[in-house]
């Protein structure tokens, strides 16, 4: 069970003062806050109304692909390159949901390993089982980062193929990253993920089959310009970081020239909306489960609907029915 963190007024303007100063002071406070909004605090409201004025100040940029492609490599290798550049990053990492603490399975500390110097910030969220390989308070929590100054936030998923489109909901620009084994697989995958992705990155390109998926990228891209879409491939070693900094500069090559065009300002109305209906839908829940006296009961209420189901007395839908109706 989430333990509470409530804080008062009074502290939340001291935090909110201190994630601006230097060092781990405003460290410590950044990831208090997320903490908070990550936890569904009470304050999480009135955290979000105090910082609303600085949102959307950073470029989002979403990774998604399979596990094991090198999606947090990709990051640590390119962290270097763009904090040498005076630019401050956020990095989001969505994890599974741990089933005995409800808090992400695998720490950033152990995923991006390596001193990352005072521009960069990190931070593990749980899915929480939210659906799109995202976690609801990635909204929240990237306005935080704005607040603190990013430049631009990494978003890096959890899960692949249609588990990953999700990225879409929170991010600018989103980035496939595959591997020479992805093969045969790229044409499979175009109704999920791939459809969605601006930017494919071939990792691992030092093994056997990259030329192959990189020639079927091309084939992506063809389709892709045919219908309207600029679709950036890069082949890249993160473990040498061959190909890192073409990959960097593309995506922001790539992210200018959507801005200059503005699908930016598009993508993020959607985004916009996709978290007013997230937020509404979760409201309503627990409006339902509140009105049954709590979760203990309404969960009951869901095994006598399950147990009529089974029995073939009802259906799902009719059951939905009579709890919004009755409640």
């Amino acid at each position: 069970m989430l333990q509470s963190h409530a804080v008062t007024v009074v502290d939340l303007d001291i935090l909110l003062s201190d994630v601006r100063s230097p060092g781990a002071a405003g460290y410590r406070a950044l990831g208090r806050l997320i903490r908070l909004v990550d936890d569904n605090d009470p304050s999480a409201v009135e955290i979000d109304e105090k910082v609303k004025s600085s949102s959307f100040r950073a470029a989002r940029i979403g990774l998604t692909g399979p596990p094991g492609a090198g999606k947090s490599s990709i990051i640590a290798s390119a962290l270097d390159l763009v904090a040498s550049e005076g630019r401050k990053v956020g990095i989001l990492a969505v994890d599974p949901t741990s089933p005995f603490t409800g808090g992400a399975l695998l720490g950033d500390r152990v995923r991006l390993k390596g001193p990352t110097g005072e521009n960069v910030f990190f931070r593990s969220l749980a899915s929480r089982g939210a659906m799109g390989g995202v976690s609801r308070a990635i909204w929240p929590s990237a306005r935080l980062l704005d607040f603190w100054g990013a430049d631009i936030i990494l978003i890096e998923t959890v899960g692949s193929g249609q588990l990953g489109t999700g990225v879409a909901d929170v991010a600018d620009l989103v980035v496939a990253v595959l591997t020479p084994e992805a093969g045969d697989g790229i044409q499979s995958m175009k109704a999920g993920v791939m459809e969605l992705a601006d930017c494919f990155i071939v990792n691992k390109s030092d093994r056997p089959g990259a030329e192959l998926i990189m020639k079927e990228l091309k084939l992506v891209q063809e389709e892709a310009g045919a219908a309207g879409r600029s679709v950036e491939a890069f082949h890249t070693s993160a473990v040498n970081g061959d190909g890192i900094a073409e990959a960097v500069e593309g995506v922001r090559s790539l992210w200018n020239r959507l801005n200059d065009a503005g699908e930016i300002d598009r993508r993020r109305l959607i985004q916009v909306k996709r978290e007013v209906a997230t937020r509404t839908e979760a409201r309503i829940q627990s409006q339902v489960i509140a009105r049954f006296g709590g979760i203990e009961d309404f969960e009951g209420k869901l095994e006598e609907c399950a147990g009529r189901i089974l029995s073939h007395e009802s259906t799902a839908g009719q059951e939905a029915d009579g709890i919004v109706a009755n409640h």
